[in-house]
This record gives structure tokens, C-alpha cells and sequence, in this order.
């Protein structure tokens, strides 16, 4: 079960080769050819970054990127957020203390630093400790405040979004073959999935929706309980829920941190009983489901969207298929099914192209009301965009 954060050493099989691409990319200044950000907030940040396409060969992209998505859905119940990007940091570079509770519940970095050869210091990820220090000790600093995690080479580190972390500034050589070399994103809940088994997705979308809200009123006199638990169900072909498994558990109180509480004891335990007595429509044999709950539940109304064009349908749909493929700041993976486009990630639902308006319809999210907003914002301007390009 993944918490306040996790480790996973010699994460992908074909790290070495990812290493020897991005080598061959910046490994001869005169034909480098790739096209870095920089990205600079001088009280902020200071590094370069790069979208992981730019570095990578298609194929062997796509293997980690599969990579990534099962591990995550397998180990977290979560998904990644579109893609993350590469950064390089070399001399002078730094990350500074910040928090990205608005971007995902848990975020990752993925190195392809060669941490134990590297010949600067500082570069390692940093992840302030819990609780607020005592003026009463005489002397406090250091790891007492903070945990420093090392970016060694094929290493996946996640850790919870809303820990106030950051990069120590590098300090050492301008080569970029001797920087901190890292892809760095975040995970997030998407909609139910069912992984293994014939039990019908939608219907089982349909169980937990019911599930939801169904904590509505119990969870009342938890409201300081807040974080994601991610549970995989092992659901008997009859319906039955069999066994109740977490994956990931971020639940805390914004006193308590990490450290043991009864309100998050007791929130994490009705969750879990309530989850263990669902029942799903029978099936042809066990299935296996992940679902997530978010804490304090947000608004469990689905996501409608709705915009008006004077277009032709068949002209807009074309359009927007294009759009949904180059739509991975919105984290979007698609399946085109006649008239509709239907969504799985990073929300299960459609996008319908209709005679003089263009519907977009998905399920409620488990995402802080930020979170909400920004998808809802960015995919209504996506859909406005098409409708004036096609009018």
C-alpha cells in the first residue's frame, strides 16, 4: 500500500536504452536538435524541460509509457495525468519548496540520472517532514525537517502531491551528460476500471457512483479528513464483493499529518466496510475492479459540457479526432465508436458530435474542485475552439 510516499528500484526493463537515446541526443552539440524550455521563475525554478517525444523514438516511448500506466494502475490504482515532461538540471538549476496539491494525488519522478557516477551535489527530490518545528528545541535543521530521496538511475519515486517538496540546487558541471535527467509527473484518480474479469464496466461505473454517494452522510462528522484511498474489489460472479484491497491511502488531517488519528481511523474504516458490502451485477466468473474515494467528497454531479456550433458534423468530427490526439495535455485516451468518441482516461465518458452542438459528458471525478475546474476549463475551450474553427 502506497502512503506519504514509495520507491520502486529498477523500475523499467528498458531503462538503459532510454539512457543511451537521450545520450545520443545531447551527446554532440552541433547536432542536437531538440527543443528545450527554459523554465525560469528566478525565486522559484530555474531548469530546462523538454516534452519526452522530443528525445525518445516513438516505440520505445510507447513501451515505457504503457510502462508506466499499468504499473501505476496495478501498484496505486491512479493514473498518470497526460505526459509528464523531461527535465535536465545542470549547474545552478533548483526546484524550490513548493506543492502541487492542485496537480494530482501523488507525484513522480522517474530518473535516468547517473546518480552514483554523478559529479555535482545537491539534485536529490526533497520532502519536508510533517509538523511544524518547536521553538522550544534549542537547535533544529537538516533532516530533521526534511528527507532528501537520491535520483538514482531507473528509479520511480512517487510521493504525496500535497507534501511541500523541492530540488536542492545542482551545483557541479553545465554538460547536459552529466546533469540530473528526469521525467517528472503526476497521478490521479480516474473513473472505476474493471482489469481482469466479464463484469460490465459501465454497470460497475454505475455501483460505485451509487457507492459515493451513499457515504455522503455517514462521512459528515469526518469533514477534516482529506486525501484519496484507491481500493482494487475482488467481485464474485455472482456480485459479491469478496475481498477489499488499498492500494493507495493518502488520508489525513491537516493537524495530524501522517501520524495516527481516530478521525482518519475511523473515515478509512467506514469507507472500507461500506465498499466490502457493495454488490455488482453477476457476471460470468471473479472480476477485478479498482475504484477511488476522495476525501472530503466532492461534487458527484457527472461533467456536462455543451457547446453550440454552425458547422458540418462530419467535418467536426474529423477535426476533433485530430484534437483528441494531440490532447494529451488534458491526459485524454480514446477510442473512436461511429458519431462518438468514448473517453477512459482521464475520465470515463463521450464526446458526441450532434447536429448544431457538440456534447461532452463524464463521469464525476474524484478530484479536488481545482482539479475539476481546470479539466472542465480546458476541455470547454478545446470544444469552442473547434466549434468557431468548424463555423
Amino acid at each position: 500500500m502506497i502512503r506519504r510516499q514509495h520507491v520502486a528500484a529498477d523500475f523499467f526493463p528498458e531503462a538503459e536504452a532510454m539512457r543511451a537515446a537521450y545520450d545520443e541526443k545531447v551527446g554532440n552539440a552541433y547536432r542536437q536538435a531538440i527543443e528545450w524550455q527554459y523554465f525560469c521563475d528566478p525565486r522559484m525554478y530555474t531548469y530546462l524541460r523538454t516534452a519526452p517525444q522530443q528525445v525518445f523514438a516513438q516505440p520505445l516511448w510507447r513501451r515505457f509509457d504503457r510502462h508506466l500506466r499499468q504499473w501505476c494502475m496495478e501498484h496505486a490504482g491512479l493514473v498518470p495525468t497526460g505526459e509528464p515532461n523531461l527535465h535536465l538540471m545542470v549547474n545552478g538549476c533548483t526546484l524550490g519548496l513548493h506543492s502541487d496539491f492542485q496537480n494530482g494525488t501523488l507525484g513522480f519522478v522517474y530518473s535516468l540520472t547517473r546518480w552514483e557516477s554523478r559529479k555535482f551535489a545537491g539534485g536529490e527530490t526533497l520532502l519536508m517532514r510533517d509538523g511544524v518545528p518547536s521553538y522550544r528545541k534549542h537547535h533544529v535543521q537538516g533532516e530533521v525537517l526534511y528527507e532528501l530521496v537520491p535520483a538514482r538511475f531507473n528509479q520511480l519515486l512517487l510521493f504525496d502531491d500535497r507534501i511541500v517538496h523541492g530540488t536542492p540546487t545542482i551545483q557541479g558541471s553545465m554538460d547536459p551528460l552529466e546533469g540530473r535527467i528526469a521525467l517528472v509527473g503526476h497521478l490521479r484518480a480516474a473513473s472505476p476500471v474493471v482489469t481482469a474479469g466479464p463484469l460490465d464496466e459501465a454497470a460497475a461505473r454505475e455501483v460505485i457512483a451509487g457507492f459515493h454517494r451513499s457515504l455522503a452522510q455517514p462521512l459528515k462528522p469526518f469533514k477534516d479528513v482529506q486525501g484519496v484511498t484507491s481500493l482494487r474489489l475482488a467481485v464474485a460472479a455472482d456480485g459479491r464483493v469478496e475481498s477489499v484491497e488499498v492500494l493507495t491511502d493518502n488520508f489525513v488531517t491537516a493537524q495530524s499529518g501522517y501520524e495516527a488519528d481516530d478521525d482518519v481511523a475511523a473515515a478509512r474504516a467506514l469507507v472500507l466496510d461500506a465498499a466490502a458490502k457493495l454488490r455488482f451485477p453477476g457476471a460470468g466468473g471473479q472480476s477485478k475492479l479498482i475504484a477511488p474515494v476522495l476525501l472530503p467528497l466532492p461534487d458527484l454531479r457527472p461533467v456536462e459540457i455543451v457547446v453550440a456550433h454552425a458547422g458540418q458534423a462530419a467535418v467536426l468530427r474529423e477535426a476533433l479526432k485530430a484534437q483528441l490526439k494531440e490532447g494529451e495535455a488534458l491526459g485524454f485516451r480514446v477510442e473512436v465508436q461511429g458519431d462518438s468518441f468514448a473517453v477512459r482516461e482521464p475520465l470515463a465518458g463521450t464526446i458526441r458530435i450532434e447536429s448544431h452542438r457538440i456534447v461532452a459528458f463524464f463521469d464525476a471525478p474524484m478530484w479536488v474542485p481545482s482539479q475539476r475546474e481546470h479539466f472542465q476549463a480546458a476541455l470547454a475551450e478545446k470544444l469552442g475552439m473547434l466549434a468557431r474553427y468548424a463555423g
